[in-house]
Parts: C-alpha cells; sequence; structure tokens
C-alpha cells in the first residue's frame, strides 16, 4: 500500500472520528433540553411503578360431566359388543367449548345485565379481563395443556363478596348455555328418528301386507328352517347397516368426522357389511341368499325375498324404536353438564399489581430520551441553518406559501 493510500485512510477515520464528536457536542450542548424531557418521564414512571392495585380475586372449580345418552352411542354399541373409549377427548373438547362459551359476546352481555354493567366495547373487554380461565385455549401464549379434567375460573374485583358473586353466576349462565345447546342436538336428534320410525312403520306394514297376501294367492305359508334362518341373519345384518347408517346421519347434525364416537360408528358400518358379505355366499343373487337359487322353486325364491324384506323391515323398525325412546328419555332427562366441585366463597387476602410495570416504565423513559435527542438536534440544524441568508429566504418563501392570503 502506498504512502498517499494510506494517509487518504487516515484522513477519513479522522473526519469519521469528528463527525462522532460532533454528534456527542450537539447532545452535550442541548443536556438541559433532553434532561427536562427525560427526567420527568423517568420520575413519573418510577413513582407509578411504586403504586399498586389492590383487588380481590375468587375462584370456582368445575367438572365437565359427560352426560349419559341411552340413545345410539350406549344402546347400539351396547348391541354389538363394543366397549366406548375413553371420555379423555370429550373432556377435553368440552372445556375448550365452555371457554369459547365465556368468552363470547352473548354470554358477557348476559353477565352485564345480570350485574347492572353498561354494555360498550370497552366494558366487555375490562370484564374479560378481570376473568381467568384456566386451562385457556383461546391464550396461545400462555396455554399448557392441563392434565386435570377440572376447570378453574377466576374474577377479580375490588369487592370480595361480588368477585365470587361474579365467579358462580359464571358458571350458572355457562350451565343455562351448555343446557341450551344440549336439549337443542337432543331435540333435533328425536325428531330425525320420529321421522325415521314413521317411514319404518310404513315400510313394516307393507311388508306385513305383502307376505299375507303372497300366502293366500299361492297357499305357501313358509319355508324350511334352514332357508328362513339364514334369510333371517341376512335382514338382521342388513338391518343394523341401515340403523347405524342413520345413527351416523343423527351424528352429522352435532358432530364431525374428526369425532372418534363417529370413527367408532362408521368402523362398526364397515364391519357389518364385512360380515354380510361373508354370509351371502350366492354370487348369482344380488339379494342375499345363501343357497343356490337352481335348487329352489321360482314360488319358493319369490316367498324368500317377500319373508327377507319382511324381517328385515321388522328388525329395522326394532332398533328405531329403542333408538326413539331413548332420545326422548335423553330430551326428558336434568341436562345438567356442569359439576361443582368447589363453589367460589368471598376472598379474605387482597392480591395487588402495579399500576405500572418496570419493563413498561423504563421503555417510557428511553422513548422520551430518544425524543428529547432528536429535538436537540433539530433545534441545532435550525440554529446553525439560521445564521445562512439563502437558508432564511427559502424559510420566508415557504412560510409564505404555507398560509392562505386574500388578494388587495
Amino acid at each position: 500500500m502506498s504512502e498517499e493510500e494510506t494517509e487518504q485512510i487516515d484522513e477519513e477515520q479522522e473526519d469519521e472520528g469528528v463527525h462522532l464528536l460532533d454528534y456527542l457536542i450537539v447532545l452535550a450542548k442541548h443536556k438541559k433540553l433532553i434532561l427536562k424531557i427525560t427526567l420527568p418521564v423517568a420520575i413519573i414512571t418510577f413513582i407509578l411503578t411504586l403504586f399498586n392495585n389492590y383487588f380481590y380475586q375468587a375462584q370456582t372449580s368445575i367438572f365437565p360431566s359427560q352426560k349419559q345418552e341411552t340413545s345410539i352411542a350406549s344402546q347400539l354399541m351396547g348391541q354389538f359388543g363394543i366397549i366406548p373409549g375413553p371420555r379423555d377427548v370429550n373432556i377435553h373438547n368440552n372445556q375448550k367449548l365452555f371457554v369459547e362459551i365465556i368468552k363470547s359476546r352473548t354470554f358477557t352481555d348476559r353477565l352485564m345485565d345480570r350485574f347492572k354493567i353498561k354494555k360498550s366495547d370497552k366494558a366487555r373487554k375490562l370484564l374479560l379481563k378481570k376473568i381467568s380461565i384456566i386451562p385457556d385455549f383461546t391464550d396461545k401464549k400462555g396455554f399448557k395443556l392441563n392434565e386435570s379434567p377440572l376447570m378453574r375460573i377466576s374474577v377479580k374485583n375490588q369487592n370480595p363478596q361480588r368477585a365470587a358473586d361474579m365467579a358462580n353466576a359464571i358458571v350458572e349462565e355457562l350451565n343455562v348455555s351448555i343446557n341450551n345447546i344440549a336439549i337443542s342436538t337432543v331435540s333435533q336428534r328425536r325428531l330425525f328418528l320420529e321421522n325415521q320410525l314413521k317411514q319404518s312403520s310404513d315400510a313394516l306394514i307393507e311388508s306385513e301386507e305383502a307376505i299375507k297376501s303372497f300366502q293366500e294367492q299361492t297357499g305357501i305359508l313358509e319355508v324350511g328352517k334352514q332357508t328362513s334362518m339364514v334369510i333371517e341373519k341376512i335382514a338382521e345384518l342388513q338391518a343394523q347397516i341401515t340403523a347405524k347408517e342413520i345413527e351416523l346421519q343423527v351424528m352429522k347434525s352435532y358432530s364431525t368426522a374428526s369425532n372418534p364416537d363417529f370413527q367408532r360408528v362408521e368402523e362398526t358400518i364397515k364391519a357389518l357389511k364385512k360380515e354380510l358379505a361373508n354370509t351371502d355366499t350366492n354370487k348369482d343373487d344380488s339379494k342375499n341368499l345363501l343357497i343356490p337359487t337352481s335348487s329352489i322353486p321360482a314360488l319358493g325364491l319369490q316367498y324368500q325375498r317377500i319373508f327377507r324384506d319382511f324381517k328385515f323391515n321388522e328388525t329395522l323398525h326394532q332398533i328405531i324404536v329403542k333408538q326413539y325412546e331413548a332420545a326422548k328419555l335423553d330430551e326428558a332427562k336434568d341436562g345438567t353438564l356442569i359439576q361443582v366441585i368447589d363453589k367460589a366463597v368471598p376472598p379474605e387476602k387482597q392480591g395487588k399489581v402495579r399500576i405500572l410495570g418496570r419493563g413498561k416504565a423504563l421503555a417510557m423513559t428511553l422513548l422520551a430520551f430518544f425524543f428529547a435527542c432528536t429535538l436537540a438536534f433539530a433545534v441545532e440544524f435550525h440554529g446553525r441553518s439560521s445564521a445562512n441568508s439563502d437558508y432564511r429566504e427559502k424559510l420566508a418563501a415557504l412560510r409564505k406559501h404555507l398560509f392562505f392570503k386574500k388578494n388587495k
């Protein structure tokens, strides 16, 4: 490297040092301005960190109980020897549903009406801020999976009695909301099954009339015992498949394909269809006959088909009747889905929280400092530029064009 290049680099470094010193000189020159802005903010924020807001926090613990339904999920699964799986997933889903309901606008409005709180968006946010829920599935940052099936609802208030009353009121209103949803779901299922029952009754009557008419016309009263057993077995399997498909349609009105019970019903349908396919060894007849059709007289074959339809409709009708009666019982029984483990009581000990946190106080002080430094540089720039006549002329022209003046 030549001497000229070295000298040039040294000059550039000296220039950079001069520029940095210029900045520091400006800050030192306007230190009073910086202190006048930064110091009051620092003092005020520090004082605010010394003050606390005092409150009382009341807590209640609830258990999202599982309503024992006698229809569909229990009765039919019992018929096929299927043992229901664990309810941990259902409890988890119920907890998530409860949190969403509590944070909904309709729920908070009912709570505000109950405690005579004036409704507004600001009031709703303030109310929800005073309510804490464990586990809270809507809080992505602070959420941790709760292994306990219990839910804990806490309410903060300056009045201990009001805090306890609000916590208990949340549970009561939550129970009302859940029951309304449950009653609506059960009613829909009962109405659907009622319509299916009417259709199955009409189909059973038609098949009874058909078999009676055939017997009167042909004189055939019954078929062989072996054939009758096969027909009854096939008809029973077909009826069970149809009943499970009806159950699946009912579940679609209040559940999704990811629901474990929904998936369990689908697996049951597949198993029944597989069993039906194994029973049906006659490949030439799609009507499910075990005995080869060539060995059965034409009238006997026709009677078997009519008899099979009758047994199918009879079995299906019996299953739907049981489902319908169970749905009516579910609709009539008490729909309490929440069990209170610990009722909220007025707390004796006060809690406290700083009016202004230390982190926020430090951030506000730094913000004031940077603002003061920026203002100091602006004042320095204006002072230096004011000595320039060209700058003063441009500034005067700018002021002239900024204001509207009437032409005389």
